[in-house]
C-alpha cells in the first residue's frame, strides 16, 4: 500500500542543493521500492545535457549519504529517477529506492508499460480537432536544446491529445496522455499540431495574458502584469502499474496554475 501525502510528509532541500532557494517537496506516495515527490517547475529530475538546473537525483543522494534523518527512515539504498522530466514542467517525479527497483521501473518505462497524463493550456483554435493522436518521429536538434520532427532520422513518439475545457476568453485546457515519452515530447508534439503550450518560448507558445485581458472590468494594481509566469504544463497522473491503484499517483496543479485556470474560465 502506498503512503499518502500529508503536510508533514515531505523532504527538505536546503541551499545550495537545488540552487539559492530552499525547497520542501511533498511526498505524494511511497512504497518500499519507490518514492514520488511533487516537483515544482524550475527543478531538474536528473542531469541532462540540455539543462543547467541542479537535479533531484543528486540532491536526494547527497542528503542520504550525509545521513539526513528524513531520508534514512525511508530505508533507501539509493535514489534513482525512473524517468526524465523537463525542469520547466511541474508534477510527479518518481525515484526508485534500490538498484533492483530502479532497473525494473526503468525497464517498465522504456517498454511503454507505464501511463502518464499531462495537462496544459493553449490558445483556443477552432481548426484543431478535440481529440487526436500525434505521431511525428522526434529528433534532437543538432545545435539547439529542442526536439524537431523528422521522418528520416527521428525516433518513434506517440501522444494522445484531448481537449477537456474551452473558455470564451480564447483559451483551452488540454490533456496529453503517453505510455512513454522522450524529452520535450509533449511540448514538441503540441507545437507540431498548432497547440504550443502557453509560456513555451522554445516551441513558439503564446505569452500569458495580462490580468486586464482576462478581467477587463477590474480596476486594481497590477492589472497590466502577466497573469502567469512559466510553462503551463503539469504532469498530473502516473500509473507505474496500470490497473493497480496502489501504483497510481495523482498530483493537482500548483496553486498559481490553478488560479490561472480559474481566471481563464477553465477550472473551478
Amino acid at each position: 500500500m502506498s503512503e499518502k501525502p500529508n503536510k508533514k510528509n515531505a523532504i527538505g532541500f536546503p541551499p545550495p542543493l537545488l540552487g539559492d532557494a530552499p525547497y520542501r517537496m511533498s511526498v505524494l506516495a511511497e512504497t518500499a521500492d519507490w518514492l514520488a515527490l511533487e516537483k515544482p517547475a524550475g527543478v531538474g529530475v536528473r542531469a541532462y545535457p540540455w539543462d543547467d538546473e541542479p537535479d533531484l537525483d543528486s540532491a536526494l543522494n547527497t542528503q542520504l549519504q550525509a545521513g539526513k534523518p528524513e531520508l534514512l527512515r525511508r530505508e533507501a539504498a539509493l535514489f534513482g529517477s525512473v524517468y526524465y522530466l523537463d525542469p520547466v514542467i511541474s508534477g510527479i517525479a518518481v525515484f526508485a529506492k534500490n538498484r533492483e527497483a530502479l532497473a525494473d521501473l526503468r525497464n517498465r518505462f522504456g517498454s511503454g508499460e507505464c501511463r502518464f497524463r499531462f495537462q496544459f493550456v493553449a490558445a483556443a483554435l477552432p481548426i484543431v480537432e478535440p481529440a487526436f493522436q500525434a505521431d511525428a518521429p522526434l529528433l534532437p536538434h543538432n545545435v539547439k536544446p529542442k526536439m524537431i520532427p523528422s521522418t528520416a532520422k527521428g525516433k518513434k513518439a506517440f501522444t494522445d491529445f484531448k481537449r477537456i475545457a474551452e473558455s470564451a476568453k480564447g483559451w483551452a485546457l488540454w490533456e496529453a496522455s503517453v505510455d512513454f515519452f522522450r524529452p520535450h515530447q509533449v511540448r514538441a508534439h503540441a507545437a507540431v499540431n498548432e497547440l504550443p503550450v502557453l509560456g513555451d518560448s522554445v516551441y513558439g507558445g503564446p505569452v500569458a495574458p495580462t490580468q486586464r485581458e482576462l478581467h477587463p472590468k477590474k480596476q486594481r494594481a497590477g492589472v497590466n502584469l502577466p497573469s502567469f509566469h512559466g510553462l503551463a504544463l503539469h504532469l498530473c497522473e502516473v500509473e507505474l502499474l496500470p490497473g493497480n491503484a496502489d501504483a497510481t499517483i495523482h498530483c493537482a496543479p500548483p496553486k498559481h496554475l490553478r488560479l490561472l485556470l480559474r481566471r481563464m474560465g477553465l477550472g473551478d
